[in-house]
């Protein structure tokens, strides 16, 4: 007679399933480990290195490849495996990131320099999914709200700040890569910042990457102004003031900023791009065609245009040092700041971290 087993036998069947693929020593220095006995070759690419290099892993005789990453400046940093040239998500940790098409994992190194974004035993706001459909694309789109901690029994209307991921990442990221609501729990602690709602829309809802001059060429704004804004207005305790409302992006959501800057700035009262730059013929088409915007006097009524950058290895370095010319050429007023982390979230964190004090002053 057969017996069934009511918990089937779970154990260990190779050196992977018991893996520590993470290992950060008191020195600083991590090992990162994937088990792949038949693989030909292992690298791994990752923010923790500015020119995000491959490094390759060395494999030992029980199949486990690793490698020894030293000295590494207590924060968290990005990484991603690639076995025989395939991408492969790190199954044995489940720090990750999510993005549009795909994962990525972290790990953090502990130590002060990372405090600001550290899971403290402090008041800790919610994040919220929310889904809605979108007339202007037909289907349902998704975003997320953090509301402090507190909000429910909050009476006055609080300021909001739409946050923006870049190419390629989704409206989850800010939060899993970005720690925004953990970086603004802390701020909140210190009294540091006022409350306010922080609003993560997903920047790209059709499909590609879109790095258009102006507003016509994406149906994001329309998506923005139109279902967005409106749906956080009616359905959360938010102003629908003009100074009560700013508007930060990175990378491409960098670009968002910059054409909501120019081309929408009565909207918002705070504009933060942060790692980005028109390209060339976009820097040339803007003064060709778009002199009228350059010189609108609702842009110097922003109460802060702050531009920031990752320092000299930002990939978007040159083209933002190029709109800044033409800027100065017109009398625009902004702020320049910097990070040197280069184009990566530890750069974005710090750059959150820095500007959330200067808001709704």
């Amino acid at each position: 007679m057969s017996t069934v087993q009511a918990q089937p036998n779970f154990g260990p069947r190779n050196p992977g399933d018991t893996l520590q693929s993470v290992r950060i020593s008191g020195d600083r220095s991590v090992v990162l480990s994937i088990y792949a006995p038949k693989a030909s070759e292992v690298t791994v690419t990752g923010d923790f290195r500015q020119d995000n290099r491959p490094l390759s892993l060395s494999k030992g005789a029980d199949g486990v490849w690793s490698v020894m990453i030293k000295d590494l400046r207590p924060d968290i940093y990005s990484y991603d495996f690639r076995v025989d040239g395939i991408q492969t998500y790190d199954q044995r940790n489940s720090d990750l990131i999510e993005m549009e098409n795909n994962f990525s994992n972290i790990f953090e190194v502990p130590g002060p320099e990372g405090d600001y974004c550290a899971i403290k035993p402090v008041p800790h706001g919610r994040v919220i999914k929310n889904w809605l459909y979108s007339n202007t694309v037909k289907k349902t789109i998704r975003f997320h709200v953090y509301t402090p901690p507190g909000y429910e029994n909050m009476r006055e209307k609080l300021p909001v700040l739409y946050l923006q991921h870049g190419g390629g990442a989704n409206d989850a990221t800010w939060i899993m890569a970005g720690r925004a609501n953990f970086i603004l729990d802390n701020l909140l602690a210190e009294g540091r910042i006022k409350p306010f709602v922080v609003v993560m829309p997903m920047g790209h809802p059709t499909p590609g990457m879109h790095f258009d001059l102006g507003l016509g060429g994406d149906k994001y704004y329309q998506i923005l102004f139109n279902e967005i804004m409106p749906y956080v207005e009616t359905n959360y305790n938010v102003s629908d003031k003009r100074y009560d409302k700013a508007y930060s992006g990175l990378s491409m959501g960098g670009l968002q900023a910059l054409n909501i800057a120019l081309f929408a700035p009565e909207k918002f009262g705070y504009v933060l791009p942060l790692s980005t730059g028109y390209f060339p013929p976009q820097v040339k088409e803007l003064e060709e065609k778009h002199a009228t915007a350059l010189q609108n006097p609702e842009i110097n009524k922003l109460k802060l245009f702050w531009i920031a950058m990752g320092g000299e290895t930002d990939i978007a370095y040159q083209n933002g040092n190029n709109v800044n010319a033409v800027f100065d050429k017109y009398g625009i007023k902004y702020t320049k700041a910097t990070y040197p982390a280069g184009h990566t979230y530890i750069t974005w964190r710090h750059n959150l971290h820095t500007f959330a004090p200067l808001l709704f002053k």
